[in-house]
């Protein structure tokens, strides 16, 4: 049976609303990650390869530990909000990925694999929160 109310059904899909949850799920993840990699290269001096010298691109290595604490606790809230629908979650989650991404490059040299690794999932996550961002808020209920 057709319906003849003129209501048209939404254009969302929860296949991106899905991939926005993905990406949140995924945020929150390596926020813990991140404060975990953050806590061992404070405390251990062994933690990160060293190659030539105790800094990576004019940073010391405890100064990048702290740092990756400060961003995994930003990326975990981030990463809950994002599951909940809010719009300036997907603001912050750009900033915190692209910053996120800019600090696993300057590690690459000491921890390339883990890097690498960090920067593919990294835009994975910013895959799920710019594409098709109206259709995955619709397919979230929002």
């Amino acid at each position: 049976m057709s319906e003849t109310s003129g209501s048209k059904a939404p254009q969302g899909s929860g296949a991106w609303g899905s991939w926005v949850a993905f990406a949140g799920i995924m945020l929150m993840l390596i926020g813990v990650f991140s404060v975990i990699a953050g806590l061992a290269a404070v405390t251990d001096n062994g933690y990160i390869t060293k190659t030539s010298s105790d800094h990576v691109f004019l940073i010391s290595f405890q100064a990048l530990g702290v740092f990756w604490i400060a961003l995994g606790i930003l990326k975990t809230w981030a990463g809950f909000a994002l599951i909940q629908g809010r719009e300036w979650a997907r603001i912050v989650t750009i900033i915190l990925v692209f910053i996120s991404a800019v600090s696993h490059l300057l590690d690459l040299t000491s921890q390339p694999a883990l890097s690498i690794l960090f920067i593919a999932i990294d835009l994975t996550i910013l895959y799920g929160v710019t594409v098709r961002w109206e259709a995955a808020k619709i397919g979230m209920g929002d």
